[in-house]
């Protein structure tokens, strides 16, 4: 079965805009994070970003990229697993724990690519490592040619 959403480690969402889309999965999920890896419109999240049923609206981030294999995924790549790592590591802080979901259209090539990225980074493992853990959780995770060539650069500057 296709779930919107997964957790690939703790605290990290790889999902679909179904998922995004809807507040109340969300928030039983333990979501407090959004970051959305789309070009457009926001106006298929605007229900979600103004929701605050718990009294805390979600914290937001768009980067805007297209999935073809020529776009520039790794001028952004930074920007993204910052914003995830700074969620993560503010469960040490009050106020719950925080926990991010990380969507593109399908939950499979752009979202895939920046929590690639993100256990590349924060894990030291490999690309094809990562993947590997990101498939063992959502089978259909795969990012398109030019974004895995482009993960590939990323490992080599995080092993700088």
């Amino acid at each position: 079965m296709n779930e919107p959403m997964n957790e690939i480690v703790p605290g990290l969402f790889l999902g679909d805009i179904f998922a995004a889309r809807n507040p109340s999965y969300l928030q039983d999920h333990g979501v407090s994070h959004i970051l959305t890896i789309a070009r457009g419109s926001l106006g298929l999240l605007s229900s979600t970003l103004e929701s605050n049923d718990n009294g805390r609206p979600f914290k937001h981030l768009q980067i805007e990229l297209d999935d073809l294999p020529d776009e520039k995924l790794l001028d952004q790549l930074e920007s993204g697993v910052l914003f995830i790592d700074s969620a993560l590591n503010g469960n040490t802080g009050e106020g719950g724990e925080h926990k991010v979901l990380v969507h593109c259209l399908q939950g499979m090539s752009r979202s895939t690519s920046f929590v690639i990225a993100y256990l590349v980074w924060k894990n030291k493992v490999t690309v094809g490592n990562a993947l590997e853990t990101v498939q063992e959780k959502r089978k259909k995770a795969r990012p398109n040619s030019g974004f895995y060539r482009q993960l590939l650069e990323w490992e080599a500057k995080c092993k700088e």
